[in-house]
C-alpha cells in the first residue's frame, strides 16, 4: 500500500516527502487529493467518504485509510 501512494503522490509533485509529509506542503491541493484517492478507489474498489477525505492531512494517513479499507472490504 505504502508503495502504491507514495508512487501516486510522486507524480503529483517533485518536493521530497516521508510519511509524516504534510499534503499541503507539497502543494498537493485539495482537486489533486481528491483525483489521487478516486484513482485509489478505482483500483482498490473501496470507497472513501468526504468526511474521511477531509482527514486526511499526512501521506501516513492516506496509507492508513486505504489499508483501513482494504481490510474491511
Amino acid at each position: 500500500m505504502k508503495k502504491m501512494v507514495f508512487s501516486k503522490i510522486k507524480k503529483l509533485t517533485n518536493k521530497k516527502f516521508d510519511e509524516n509529509s504534510l499534503i499541503s506542503s507539497l502543494g498537493v491541493d485539495s482537486l489533486d487529493l481528491i483525483e489521487l484517492v478516486t484513482e485509489i478507489e478505482s483500483e482498490l474498489k473501496i470507497e472513501i467518504s468526504d468526511e474521511e477525505l477531509i482527514q486526511i492531512k499526512t501521506v501516513l494517513d492516506v496509507i492508513n485509510l486505504l489499508e483501513i479499507k482494504r481490510k474491511n472490504n
